[in-house]
């Protein structure tokens, strides 16, 4: 039998584990409110990766971009064709071409195809969240460690709309009848600071094209956001690559 002190105490400590719970769960914000918070990071560097696979095709690499100075730094990769690595900086770009054992860098001013505030441009719309107000009530957060982790997992119609025709970090594409396609499968997860800022984005999406048989799953990962080494342009690329610019005239 329970004496009335102990019962008493009990009844306190389980007030008081009550309002403690209660408070953790008023406290949590909710995914509108951290989404928010997470458009407005001023995205100063990140690292992108990128896996996209069919029946027919593998495409993956990596981008690294710094705003200031402006550098990007890519390596892409066609399976069963050849990679591609690319070094941004200033107004020139510095290609290399791997097919076979057979390797170059080239160097081109960026005049010549592009500029580099073109360059600036595709990237600017890359560093921004852009998520309707029906997108973000989708996420589930939880705490971690370090801040906030959203997910979620489906096959809404609003969050695929957003992912395939607005720009953003979070764009799979920029082809516009992607939207048309069948969805399969959507998978996303936005990782964030105790302040709310942005540190990592993790996408997955299968789908099927329109007028294809077979779907494409398309993995694209944000890391680093804001974390990323300071990048500069290897002396030994400057050194070896042949001036396009002069062969030409």
């Amino acid at each position: 039998m329970i004496s009335k002190k102990k019962g008493k105490f009990l009844s306190l400590f389980a007030g008081i584990f009550l309002a403690l719970f209660m408070l953790t769960g008023c406290s949590q914000p909710s995914s509108q409110s951290l989404l928010k918070k997470a458009q407005k990071t001023d995205i100063q560097n990140f690292q992108l990766q990128l896996d996209e696979k069919s029946s027919s095709e593998h495409f993956y690499g990596q981008v690294s971009y710094q705003r200031s100075p402006f550098l990007m730094k890519t390596k892409l990769t066609e399976k069963g064709d050849q990679t591609i690595n690319m070094w941004v900086q200033g107004n020139y770009a510095y290609v290399k071409y791997f097919k076979g054992k057979q390797a170059a860098w080239y160097k081109a001013k960026l005049s010549q195809y592009t500029t580099i505030k073109q360059f600036q441009a595709t990237i600017k719309k890359m560093d921004q969240l852009y998520l309707s107000k029906q997108s973000a009530k989708l996420f589930k957060v939880a705490s971690t460690a370090s801040g906030y982790k959203l997910t979620y997992t489906g096959k809404n119609k609003n969050l695929w709309q957003d992912i395939t025709e607005k720009d953003g970090l979070a764009t799979l594409t920029s082809d516009a009848s992607m939207v048309k396609a069948t969805i399969k499968r959507i998978k996303m997860t936005i990782l964030l600071n105790k302040k709310g800022r942005l540190t990592g984005v993790k996408l997955t999406a299968k789908y099927q094209p329109q007028g294809k048989q077979k779907s494409t799953t398309t993995k694209l990962s944000l890391l680093k956001i804001n974390q990323g080494k300071k990048l500069s342009l290897p002396e030994k690329v400057k050194k070896n690559s042949v001036d396009i610019t002069k062969l030409n005239k």
